[in-house]
């Protein structure tokens, strides 16, 4: 967690204050709050996305007179992190061509990070290859 990029001191801000509003501090919620906190107009309505009583994604905040094509990207990613959540009416906007087709792509992978670290590791560097024999 400490190699995490943030987009901004809000993002990472957003992201530390509603990992303490859990009950529960897993790679599910880091991702969850890691994504949500990408864009300000995610963060300023978090409380129409989830529900902290009862420790849930809020669907139907989706439809939010707030929402833009860029910030449904972010939910969409944020709610497949949470539990694979696709909506059966339109799944193909779930699919990475439609959510990283966007100014947040940076952001996007790093919460698939946070939420897979034991697939996301780092990779050895390529070895050189000699030239090839004939």
């Amino acid at each position: 967690m400490s190699n995490i990029q943030f987009r901004s001191a809000e993002h990472r801000d957003f992201f530390l204050e509603n990992m303490n509003k859990c009950r529960v501090n897993d790679s599910y919620h880091r991702a969850f709050f890691y994504v949500m906190g990408i864009a300000s107009e995610t963060r300023a309505n978090i409380n129409q996305m989830f529900d902290f009583k009862n420790d849930c994604i809020e669907p139907d905040g989706m439809h939010g007179g707030w929402q833009t094509s860029g910030t449904v990207k972010v939910c969409r990613l944020a709610f497949n992190l949470w539990n694979g959540y696709t909506d059966m009416n339109s799944p193909q906007s779930f699919t990475p061509e439609d959510l990283f087709c966007c100014e947040f792509a940076p952001y996007f992978m790093e919460g698939i990070k946070v939420r897979y670290p034991e697939y996301c590791r780092d990779l050895p560097a390529p070895r050189k290859q000699n030239e090839l024999s004939r």
